[in-house]
């Protein structure tokens, strides 16, 4: 039996206009200032008001069992410790039983598609998105260094795409994320749930409460900040010391555009539209 709330009864015990009226879903693309996403709307949500949702995207586990089994692992641990399951429809029905207009869902790299599919209620994407060349050549010199950081003898327990970045050069990595272009490509469209034929105006209307670009950062949270009413500032932006490559050529920007086609239309519509 569904447990939730009716969309009617929520709207009666918070009488707000019905446009904005929903659940917001902070999703996280990642190397695109996710962390300090979290951080500035941990300040705009109250604890009360956060729902936890680890990560729902398995890129690695597509192409490796063994990556599969470590995504499962980690997802079953924070099941475990918030709802005492390690079933991740329990998480949802939670969730959707209890959660009110205004409230967050947060926690791991959340794809909106997936959250929309599983709770059934009004849900509104908070986002933040970044150059799509500059987002991957973070990816490379981050998930480089986690390899490098590994013991020798640990580190085929790091995530596939950590061994890729740690073993190959950034042209290497390319050539690897174009070979498997279906998992790993146009990874911000997939975790917004655009897929690259609606028009982006209807799409934003109907999915996202608030959106912006890493590269006019200040901009989003002021603007966020007088949505919800409250004074919120851009927290410190994580960046990648040492990083083993700084700039990206012509050539690997033409493959850039290619592996995320979609998410360059995304970025730049955004860009200008928001």
């Amino acid at each position: 039996m569904n447990l939730a709330l009716s969309e009617d009864r929520l709207a009666r015990a918070h009488p707000q206009d019905a446009i904005t009226e929903a659940v917001y879903v902070a999703v996280r693309i990642p190397k695109s200032g996710s962390e300090s996403l979290a951080e500035l709307l941990r300040a705009a949500f109250p604890e009360s008001h956060r729902f936890y949702l680890p990560s729902t995207y398995d890129a690695d586990g597509q192409l490796s069992l063994l990556q599969r089994l470590r995504f499962l692992r980690s997802r079953g641990r924070n099941l475990m410790e918030r709802y005492r399951t390690l079933d991740m429809h329990d998480a949802y029905e939670a969730i959707e039983e209890t959660a009110q207009y205004g409230d967050l869902i947060e926690g791991g790299h959340i794809d909106f598609p997936t959250v929309r599919a599983n709770i059934g209620r009004k849900l509104r994407i908070i986002t933040l998105l970044r150059d799509p060349a500059q987002r991957s050549l973070s990816e490379y010199n981050y998930a480089r260094q986690v390899y490098e950081r590994r013991h020798p003898l640990r580190r085929f327990t790091v995530a596939l795409i950590s061994k890729i970045a740690g073993t190959r050069d950034y042209d290497g990595f390319l050539d690897f994320m174009e070979e498997h272009r279906a998992v790993y490509g146009d990874i911000a469209s997939r975790y917004i749930g655009w897929d690259g034929v609606e028009n982006l105006s209807s799409y934003f209307a109907r999915s996202v409460f608030h959106a912006g670009v890493l590269e006019d950062r200040d901009r989003f949270a002021r603007e966020l900040s007088e949505k919800l009413g409250k004074n919120l500032a851009f927290p410190h932006q994580n960046r990648t010391v040492n990083p083993a490559e700084t700039a990206v050529t012509a050539a690997q920007r033409t493959k850039i555009e290619k592996i995320y086609a979609r998410d360059m239309a995304l970025y730049l519509w955004t860009r200008s539209h928001i």
